[in-house]
Formats: C-alpha cells, sequence, structure tokens
C-alpha cells in the first residue's frame, strides 16, 4: 500500500492515521514525502520522493512570475503548483519508487495529482482521502484539470477510477447542499500530535485569565499576518496569547508583553491541550477539525484557497466568527468567551466528529470494497 501527499503538512498529516491503521492490519505500507518531511511519519516505512514545498513552490513562482497564491480571485497559480509544476518535478521519480515497491493500491489526498498519475500508469487501484471540503473555490478544479489533461495524454494514460473517498469532514461542516457520494468513508480525523512533548512556555498572573491560540497553519508564512492578529488579541488584557510562528516565517519568537508567548512549530494536538479556550486561526482544514474535534470554538481570518468556504462552514454551525480583517478578532474572541452558544455548537460538531468510524475501522471496510473491485468515476 503507497500512501502519498502534496508535501504540505496539512496534506500529508490527514492522510497517516489511515496508513498506520493499514500497517497495523498487517498491510505493508510505505508513506511517499520528501525526505525533509520524513520525520513526520512514525513507525511506517518512508520513501524519500520528490522535492520538498519549497523546492515546489519556488518553481512554480518563476512560472507563474510570484503571482500570490493566497488571492484565489486568480486560481491558475495554486492550479499550477497542484496539477502543473509539481506533477513535471515529482511524477518520474514517484513513478520509478512506486514500481520498485510493488505498489499494489494507491491512497492519495484529494488534491494530489501525482498520486493518482501513478495508480493510472500502474493500473492499480486508487482511493482519494480528503483533506477538506470539495474543491474550493470552483474554479480550482477545471483549472487543474486544463493542466493534467495535456500531461495524461503526454503519458498515453488513462484516469484511474476512484475506490472510495475517504473523508474526515462531518455532515455539520458540509454545505446545505451537500449530498455525499456513494464511495464515500467517514472517517474520525486525528490531530497530529507529534513523537515528542514539546516544552511550551507558562504564562504569569492569574489562573482565570482564557488562553488563546493564534496559528495561521504550515503554509501561510506572513510575519505581518501574524502579529496583526497576536496584537489585535493580545489588546484584551484578560486573556493570554499564545502564538504560533510556522517554519520559514522570518519572525522571533522574543515578545515583552506579559500576556503574549511566541513558539515555534508545535504539533497542533499539544497546542489544544494547553487549556485553549478559543482558537484565532487562518481557517485551514487541519487546524478546523483538530480545534472542533475538542470542541474550541473559533475566530477565522481566511485567507486564500479553501479557507473562506471553511470559515463560511464554521460559522454556520454556530461554532465561531469570521472576521474580514485583524482589528476584528479582539471582539470577535471577547464575544466568543462571553457567549456560550459559540461553545456549545463546537461541541455539537464535535459529537459528530467523534462518531465517525475510527481508522481501523475504515480500513477493514476498504480492504473489503478493494476486494470487491468497486470502483467510480469521481
Amino acid at each position: 500500500m503507497l500512501f502519498t501527499a502534496v508535501p504540505i503538512h496539512g496534506h500529508l498529516l490527514p492522510v497517516l492515521p489511515l496508513a498506520e491503521a493499514a500497517a497495523a492490519a498487517g498491510d505493508e505500507v510505505v508513506v511517499a514525502v520528501p525526505a525533509s518531511m520524513g520525520h513526520l511519519v512514525d513507525g511506517l516505512a518512508v520513501d524519500a520522493t520528490g522535492p520538498d514545498a519549497a523546492e515546489l513552490l519556488a518553481e512554480n513562482d518563476r512560472r507563474t512570475g510570484g503571482a500570490d497564491m493566497a488571492d484565489m480571485r486568480d486560481v491558475f497559480p495554486v492550479a499550477s503548483f497542484f496539477a502543473g509544476t509539481r506533477v513535471d518535478l515529482t511524477f518520474d521519480v514517484a513513478l520509478a519508487r512506486a514500481r520498485e515497491f510493488g505498489a499494489e493500491v494507491i491512497v492519495a489526498d484529494e488534491y494530489d495529482a501525482v498520486g493518482a498519475m501513478v495508480a493510472a500508469a500502474l493500473g492499480v487501484p486508487l482511493v482519494r482521502h480528503a483533506v477538506g471540503l470539495p474543491v474550493s473555490p470552483p474554479a480550482l478544479g477545471p483549472a487543474m484539470e486544463a493542466l493534467l489533461t495535456p500531461r495524461y495524454a503526454e503519458r498515453r494514460l488513462t484516469r484511474a477510477g476512484r475506490c472510495a473517498l475517504v473523508d474526515p469532514w462531518p455532515a455539520a461542516l458540509h454545505g446545505p447542499l451537500w449530498s455525499p457520494p456513494a464511495d464515500r468513508l467517514p472517517i474520525r480525523p486525528r490531530a497530529y500530535a507529534g513523537t515528542e512533548l514539546a516544552d511550551l512556555p507558562s504564562f504569569g498572573g492569574s489562573a482565570q485569565r482564557a488562553r488563546v491560540l493564534v496559528t495561521l497553519g504550515t503554509v501561510l508564512l506572513d510575519a505581518a499576518m501574524l502579529d496583526a492578529l497576536v496584537d489585535s488579541v493580545a489588546a484584551l488584557h484578560d486573556v493570554d496569547v499564545l502564538a504560533v510562528v510556522a517554519p520559514g516565517t522570518d519572525h522571533t519568537l522574543a515578545d515583552t508583553r506579559p500576556n503574549v508567548r511566541f513558539v515555534g512549530f508545535v504539533p497542533i494536538a499539544q497546542l489544544l491541550a494547553a487549556d485553549v479556550s478559543v482558537v484565532v486561526a487562518a481557517g485551514g482544514a487541519g487546524t478546523v477539525l483538530a480545534a472542533l474535534d475538542r470542541g474550541i470554538p473559533m475566530v477565522l481570518w481566511p485567507k486564500g484557497a479553501e479557507k473562506p468556504m471553511n470559515a463560511e462552514r464554521v460559522t454556520a454551525a454556530g461554532a465561531g466568527i469570521a472576521v474580514d480583517e485583524p482589528a476584528q478578532a479582539a471582539d470577535a474572541v471577547r464575544k466568543v468567551l462571553h457567549d456560550a452558544s459559540y461553545r456549545a455548537g463546537a461541541e455539537r460538531v464535535a459529537g459528530e466528529i467523534r462518531a465517525a468510524p475510527d481508522p481501523a475501522r475504515v480500513w477493514s471496510a476498504l480492504r473489503d470494497r478493494l476486494r470487491s473491485g468497486a470502483v467510480t468515476g469521481g
């Protein structure tokens, strides 16, 4: 079983629980990731495959003129990253490695065009693992298809049919018009906990102060954006602010304010376990699911990709507030802290998340489906 994902934390980490379940069931599992991400995969065989996100982004910037990928009014730069640049730089080596391993099934994240193309080249079943809501914005899917079609044609490949869609998103966070695909297998997501316990900074003062986690995830590396959110929330003198500086962000961890602490990358599960009352974030899928799994309400400043849709679904579920600019974050945090309905909304979503089958049950169902040869066109 070969598990593949776009080399970004938010794409790789959601796939790992299913890979671990497959290995625990006795299947031979390999996870194909760039060497720089191998440390995130614990207890499974890793095949160092392809360039990492930094190299891919640099090449994608060269191809697209350095366009802002957070500005989704033009989806081409993002489509180019997923369906153009990464395919061109990764497919050949990924296919060679998959052949060497003897992959019989490919499990690929939903944005992973390389994994799907490898399945097509080998003629083996393809399982898709969702990492977020259905591809958003709507124009992104056609833009990716326009780039993939000639690449399949050049290699004389026919698209692999999908055997199943493993989906960690609860129905409560899907849109009102959403209808679950026939091949959907819901799965309970698991927040990444890491392999070592991080040493989180302590706060002085009253233990009654609410702790607010501020994170932009691992993709938005804009120090000014992070500071704008932190400055807004830290102005509330009855809260402590734990802010995460993503790897690659040019930002010091030092800060003189008594209610602000900056930390580098820490697994999200450990951050949320530190008595967090509210999560202020950009709205990435992993952060949203991890926070709501714990019943923690959110304040979201959605920036780029699928994040505006994620924020809309969180607010529709009554589990948080979306803001248009960082200056609004303080008032939103205050409201979430003092209006119990937001915590109740987050707990409702948490109940649905926790009711989903665990990865072991999902893998067992997948094995039955693979034995039956069921394939969809999705």
